[in-house]
């Protein structure tokens, strides 16, 4: 299965000291950004300029996706979006039946879903 998952950091402001910050980052950020680069279906970054990025994942279920994330050293320092993807393979395959479905359904005289 293939999955968006998109992040952003959840910003303690002023709450931590500059040496603290610091630790964060290289006790959680860079573990995690190490991590990912090293997982095998994994495509993506950081938006230019922000604390926040992206990226496509491989998992065989969203069981194995919700595993692999809460391993991530940072995982409760962001906030997530995750979102399962239909492959455009499939959606190529199957939108012409949806159309023909939708087509058959209002020359039947009802109203379609689509």
């Amino acid at each position: 299965m293939l999955f968006s998952v998109r992040g952003e950091y959840i910003d303690p402001g002023a709450l931590l000291p500059p040496q603290q910050a610091i630790d964060v980052v290289e006790q959680a950020v860079v573990p995690s950004f190490q991590m990912l680069a090293q997982q095998n279906g994994v495509t993506g970054g950081l938006y230019a300029g922000e604390r926040a990025g992206a990226f496509l994942i491989e998992a065989d279920s969203p069981e194995a996706l919700d595993s692999m994330m809460n391993h991530l050293p940072f995982f409760g320092l962001v906030k997530w979006e995750v979102k399962a993807l239909v492959p455009i393979a499939t959606i190529a395959q199957k939108l012409p039946q949806y159309v023909n479905d939708a087509r058959a359904q209002l020359q039947q005289g009802g109203q379609s879903t689509r």
